[in-house]
Parts: structure tokens; C-alpha cells; sequence
């Protein structure tokens, strides 16, 4: 079938049979060309212990595929019935006030429970079994939205698995006691088994840290378990649908699975940060994503949590992930529940059956992935700049904060947008990611650089020519956040001659700062103080506030083989961070589009293809400047060379004209 996807998520299991038929006649009607069936269904699929049903999903399927219409097949392990939580009441999660999840939500089972693992896993099978070779499944959606939240589960089996994690990393507690820095408070343990779960009393960041990554393995092996047991039964590709939260792992929990797949609920006021998140998925693996989630309208439960959006905007929404290397865009949920969880939720058809009043931007996006289709499928998003987004980063950050209020997304994201508006379209990229490619890479808040060899991988690019722009909080903590004791960063002093004088926590009002031009630096929440070695050059430095740290380097650049490290010791303002993007840009020699507005501009290119792909995102008039004739594959027109001016929430998908 051709791609992109646009589909939606189908829950027959909540209608009558009778309502099928007109539902994906309505599914044509909108051009809907895939539905995720399945993912909460486990107690129509096996009502009782070892008795199976798939018979109602074999209709809908059939039916679906009679209709051209592909299927995602979800597993439903989000779900366990209530007979086998019944039969096994230590299932559901332990909670630290000493309760246990009740049944009535989702993923509320334990993720190291033995007895749900076995039924997870039969329940999985049997699916395999029914549906692994059936042509109307293009692909599998491993469970619902896995991630370990507040402080997880403290039940025996999660006792365990954190033990036999220590065991793994440290090999003795006299291990853990040192690295722990465990004589502090006489903290120190005789024993793993009696290094407790993190709850009750002031725990030091590392117990956290290693409770939390724990809990992340046990879900990782979860998800992996599953995929073992679908590789059995069908060759189709299998993913998990995950939501934007990076503190799993999006590298490792995708890595033996063939497509990421992703869940977002933006809005018009955050669409960078979606932009963000698609900029980073399509760095995890080399077939295209799929966005197996998003509002049509709005986001909400019993009651609506966002507010009627703009004319244009459902379009530009389902149009952001193929623009930016995706494969599929998929509504959350194609009928409104009729009554139950979520039922106010956006959705492409109301209760029921009538269309909701964005079904004709539907239509529109359905006409213009099949006119851009070719051109979509022929090439990939192509670029020389990249920006770090690290799972470790994350987890350690909600550890240690550095600086009250400090959120590493957000402030990753502030890079991103200045990126953007720059001109340039950055890969959003993790510790894994090769470097090879890149001209550019930022690394702000990179606590820690002890991360799959990152050290040594980035040492290695900048000798040969990259252009490396450093911090701030990068480098300043081992890997598992404890601070060095010979010099203040991992590598950065070693590396380059320089020193890290001191670090403080301002907002910019106390001290003062200046670009080595003259004009004022405005920074926040933190300053890194440097003195950079002979071949260094200052570009901005602290000019007054206190008498120790006056002339303090405060951004600096420094040459390392046949490339350049820029020191970045502090956040910048939004003024300030562009400057410094220009700066790095033009030290390695990257052209930007130039553009006015709100306005992404997105180089694709494949094998004799090329073209840009143009998405304003602000709802507000947006240009750039073309350096050839160009054709709209969405509307056949053609624009000369020079301005081009693009409407609120206008999209062109631009080929060089004929």
C-alpha cells in the first residue's frame, strides 16, 4: 500500500456488529488507510482462562482489508482481565503507601510479576498464532504506552530485579558503598539484599538513579519478551507505541523492534515540541516512523483539556510527522467512546456516527499524501546538524535537577527552537547515533559524556573537522551522577587545556556578561566560569558582579585536531542563543535557509530526488527564500527563485521546477 498512512485507532469491541459496516464506509469516506485494532481487548479475546475468541476480530480484520483499509495489531497486555487478577491479586503494581493497583485502568500490572509475564505471554501467542500470516496486518503494536512512573513498584519481584541489577553494575556492596559515597550519613550496607527501595527517608541520587533504570529494564525486557514471541509468527513489523518521555530509552527499547512508533497530544501553543520529538524519532532507526497517536480535535477524559483549535491546524498536525521523516499519522480515536474512560476525547466520528467538524481537513490530508506519496517514499530527511537528546540525561536530570526548576526536555528544546529559527532542520539525536555525516553537534546538558563510548566518539569527530558546541552542564558527572575528584569534568579539561573554575547558579542579575563585541550576554539559571588554554579564543566572558569571577569566560572557543570546540557555560537568551547557532554554523561552513516567521523548512533527498518540504507552524504569515524555480507537488504551482511567502499553517511539498 502506498505511504504515508493516514489511520486511525478502531475499538469494535465497543459497538455492536451491526456497526461496522457503516463505520469503515465512513473510514473511506475520510480516507483512512489503516486501523490499530486490538491493543485493550484481551477479555473479549480470552473471556475466560484458556477460552479464546478471536472470531469477532477475524470479521473486523476481514473487513477492513476487503475495504483496503490496513491493520496495526495491538496486543492487549495493557489490560489483564479481571479473572486473572483475581486468580493472581499480586499482579496489579505495589504501591510505596502499601497498596496495590486496583483493576479499572491500564498498565497496571507488574512488569517482573512472573504469573502476568505467563499469561502475557500466552495471550501473545495465541494472537501470533490467529493473525501472525493474515495479509491485512501490516504491522504490531507491542502493549500501550509502557513507562514507569513515580516510584514504580515495590513488590518482592521488583525487589529482586533491583538487586540483581546492583549485582550486574557494582559486583559487591563494597562496590556500591564506595561509589555511592556510602560512609556518608554511615549509609553503608553489609549486604545488597539490604540496600532498600528509595522511598521513606532522604535517599542519595545514585540509589534513585539505579531504582529508576531498574524498573526501565524490567520494562524494556517486557516489551522485548513479546517481540521475541510475534517474530515467531509473522514477518510484518513490530513496534511499541511509546509517548514523548525519554527516560526508557527510546534507543534501547527500540532497538531489536523494526518501527518506532510514537504518541503525542500537542497543541497549537507547543507544536516546537513535537517537532522536536519527530526531529529525534526519525534518527532511531532507518525505516521511517509511525505516529500511532494524536488528537484530531482535542485531548481529554471526562472533560476537554484543550480548547477549540485553529482552521488548518488538524491538517498541519497530521502532516508534521511524513514531512518529518514518518510514514504514518494516526487519530486518536476514530469513533467517540460512547460512554466509559475517555469519552470526551477528539475524535474523527462523534458517538454517533457524524462526522466532527475537522473531517474535511481529514479529506484534504488523505488527497495530499496520496499526490506527495512518490516523493515521500523516495527520499529522508537530510542534514549536517545535530542536536543531543540522551536517555541518561533525562533520568539523571529528575534525580538531580543541578538548579531548581531545571527540566532537561525544556531546556533541550530552547536549543531546538533556535536551531529552527536559524533556518537549518536539526537531527535530534541519542547517546547511540553515529556522528559520522554531521558538521555540527550540540550537546547542552549532557551531565554525562560515560554513556555508550559518547566521549570518545565525540573526541574522535571533532579532531577530524566537527564543529562541537559544549554545555552548558555537560561533562560534569560520572555515570551515575556522582561528581569527579581529579578534575571538574569527565574529559572537556583534559581534552582541551582548559579549566573549569567555577560553577554558580545566577540568573543573570547578579553577574554580568558581555560578547567579546561588546554587546551584553543575556543568560540564565547558571554560569560556568572558564579559563581557556593558550590557543583559545573568548567570545563572551563576565564583566562585572563579583570580583572573583570578573573576566571569567563564559563562552569560549577552542581548536582540537582539524575542528572546534565552542564552550557554552551558561543558557543563553533566545537573542543570544541565535547568535551563537550563526556562530557555529559559519565556523563549519553550513548554509541555512533563510527564513522569516514560524516556518520549518525541511530538506529531503534520495537517489536523484531531491526537494524541500515547507510547514508553518505559528498560524502566522511565514517566507523564505528559494535558490531555484520550484514546483508544489500538492498543487502543481510553480514559484520563481527569491521570496517565497507561505500562509498560516500553509504546507508545500517543493520540487525543482521542469
Amino acid at each position: 500500500m502506498k505511504t504515508p498512512f493516514l489511520g486511525c485507532a478502531y475499538y469494535p469491541e465497543d459497538w455492536d456488529e451491526s456497526e461496522i459496516p457503516y463505520d469503515i464506509a465512513k473510514m473511506k469516506e475520510a480516507g483512512i488507510t489503516c486501523a490499530r485494532i486490538g491493543e485493550f481487548a484481551w477479555k473479549k479475546m480470552e473471556p475466560r482462562e484458556g477460552e479464546y475468541d478471536f472470531s469477532w476480530l477475524h470479521k473486523v480484520v476481514n473487513a477492513l482489508h476487503e475495504a483496503g483499509i490496513a491493520v496495526v495489531m495491538g496486543t492487549p497486555t495493557a489490560t489483564p482481565p479481571h479473572w486473572l487478577l483475581k486468580k493472581y491479586p499480586e499482579i496489579p503494581v505495589l504501591r510505596e503507601n502499601g497498596t496495590r493497583a486496583s483493576h479499572g485502568g491500564r498498565r497496571h500490572g507488574c512488569s517482573n510479576n512472573p504469573d502476568y509475564l505467563a499469561y502475557c505471554d500466552k495471550i501473545v501467542r495465541k494472537m501470533g498464532e490467529e493473525f501472525g500470516s493474515d495479509p491485512a496486518i501490516i504491522g504490531w503494536q507491542i502493549d500501550n504506552e509502557i513507562y514507569t512512573w513515580d516510584t514504580g513498584c515495590l513488590c518482592p519481584h521488583c525487589m529482586k530485579a533491583f538487586h540483581d541489577r546492583l549485582r550486574e553494575q557494582y559486583g559487591t556492596v563494597e562496590e556500591v558503598n564506595r561509589r555511592w559515597n556510602l560512609n556518608l550519613f554511615s549509609q553503608a550496607y553489609e549486604d545488597i539484599d539490604d540496600i532498600p527501595a528509595p522511598v521513606g527517608t532522604w535517599h542519595n541520587p545514585h540509589i534513585k538513579y539505579e531504582w529508576t533504570m531498574a524498573h526501565h529494564d524490567a520494562d524494556r525486557r517486557f516489551v522485548h519478551r513479546q517481540n521475541d514471541i510475534l517474530r515467531q509468527y509473522t514477518t510484518a513489523p513490530i513496534g511499541t507505541d511509546m509517548m514523548p518521555l525519554n527516560g526508557l530509552d527510546y534507543e534501547t527499547v527500540t532497538a531489536p523492534l523494526d518501527v518506532v512508533q510514537f504518541n503525542h497530544y500537542n497543541t497549537p501553543e507547543n507544536m516546537t515540541d513535537c517537532v522536536f520529538w519527530f526531529d529525534f524519532l526519525r534518527t532511531l532507526k532507518d525505516r521511517p516512523f509511525w505516529n500511532t497517536e494524536t488528537q484530531t480535535t482535542h485531548n481529554g477524559s471526562t472533560d476537554i483539556h484543550q480548547k477549540l483549535q485553529p482552521e488548518g491546524w488538524c491538517r498541519l498536525n497530521s502532516w508534521l510527522p511524513a514531512a518529518l521523516g514518518g510514514e504514518a499519522n494516526m487519530y486518536w480515536l476514530w469513533r467517540q467512546h460512547w460512554a466509559g474512560h475517555e469519552l470526551i476525547h477528539g475524535s474523527v466520528l462523534t458517538p454517533a456516527g457524524k462526522p466532527v467538524h475537522v473531517f474535511g481537513e481529514v479529506q484534504q490530508t488523505a488527497r495530499e499524501f496520496a499526490a506527495a506519496s512518490d516523493f515521500l517514499t523516495a527520499t529522508k530527511v537530510k542534514t549536517p546538524v545535530a542536536l543531543h537528546y540522551t536517555s541518561k540525561s533525562w533520568t539523571l536530570f529528575e534525580k538531580q535537577a543541578i538548579v531548581s526548576g531545571m527540566n532537561y526536555t525544556g531546556e533541550a528544546t530552547a536549543f531546538h527552537r533556535a536551531l529552527s529559527r536559524s533556518g537549518v532542520r536539526p537531527d535530534v539525536i541519542g547517546a547511540m547515533r553515529k556522528l559520522d555525516g554531521y558538521k555540527v553537534l550540540f550537546s547542552p546538558f549532557i551531565m554525562s559524556l560515560e554513556d555508550n563510548g559518547l566521549a570518545e566518539r565525540i573526541r574522535a569527530w571533532v579532531e577530524e573537522g566537527g564543529v562541537w558546541v559544549c554545555g552548558p552542564m555537560t561533562d560534569i558527572r560520572n555515570e551515575i551522577g556522582a561528581h569527579f575528584t581529579d578534575y571538574e569534568t569527565g574529559i572537556l579539561e583534559e581534552m582541551l587545556g582548559a579549566v573549569l573554575d567555577y560553577s554558580v547558579a545566577d540568573d543573570g542579575t547578579t553577574l554580568k556578561a558581555a560578547w567579546s563585541d561588546g554587546k551584553a550576554l543575556a543568560y540564565r539559571r547558571f554560569a560556568e566560569c572558564w579559563t581557556l588554554p593558550e590557543n583559545g579564543e573568548v567570545l563572551a566572558s563576565v564583566t562585572a558582579g563579583h570580583s572573583a569571577l570578573n573576566g571569567e569566560t563564559l563562552i569560549g572557543k577552542v581548536k582540537l585536531g582539524k575542528g572546534t570546540v565552542i564552550l557554552l557555560g551558561t543558557i543563553p537568551s533566545d537573542e543570544d542563543l541565535d547568535k551563537l547557532v550563526s556562530l557555529a554554523l559559519a565556523e563549519a561552513d553550513v548554509q541555512p535557509y533563510r527564513t522569516e516567521g514560524s516556518l520549518l523548512v525541511i530538506p529531503r533527498e534520495g537517489d536523484g530526488v531531491s526537494g524541500l518540504i515547507l510547514c508553518e507552524i505559528g498560524n502566522s504569515t511565514a517566507s523564505v527564500v528559494l535558490e531555484g524555480a520550484m514546483t508544489d507537488l500538492l498543487t502543481g504551482t510553480t514559484y520563481e527563485a527569491g521570496t517565497m511567502q507561505v500562509m498560516p499553517y500553509g504546507i508545500h511539498v517543493l520540487v525543482p521546477a521542469k
